[in-house]
């Protein structure tokens, strides 16, 4: 688990502007939650989605990729909304750096809406996130 942890750290590490947002020590303390989930893109480890779910709502937690242009990020979400269609899960949510406008339209165009802000949410540099859903439904409704 360790080396696992290990190289989602550097694929994170890579990805964001502003370093990653984990420690590989707590991608590992993650990993060990019962509610903790992570979709990983080639055998080689080159791009991840990190999620916790709880009853049916999911929240993610961290989505980066090595190499960008190709579509790696695309199919890790659409395999965890497939996933959350066949768990009943009724709603997806996110945080985004108020100022990765990427991100943000990335996720836009697979239906999320924003929701919200968290005044200085993240750290180094200090900024705002932005809250972000996507309704799935549920079995129930």
């Amino acid at each position: 688990m360790e080396d696992l942890a290990h190289k989602l750290w550097e694929i994170s590490q890579a990805a964001y502007a502003y370093e990653s947002p984990w420690s590989a020590a707590q991608f590992a303390s993650d990993m060990r939650q019962a509610h903790s989930h992570y979709f990983i893109e080639e055998t080689e480890c080159i791009a991840f989605l990190g999620f916790h779910q709880v009853c049916d709502e999911i929240e993610i937690t961290n989505i980066a990729t090595k190499v960008k242009g190709q579509e790696h990020g695309k199919k890790l979400l659409k395999r965890l909304i497939d996933y959350a269609e066949s768990e009943k899960i009724a709603s997806i949510f996110l945080e985004v750096r108020a100022s990765n406008r990427e991100a943000r339209l990335f996720y836009e165009k697979f239906g999320f809406q924003e929701i919200g802000t968290r005044k200085n949410y993240y750290q180094h540099p200090q900024e705002d996130a932005v809250l972000m859903s996507l309704k799935v439904g549920n079995a129930d409704e």
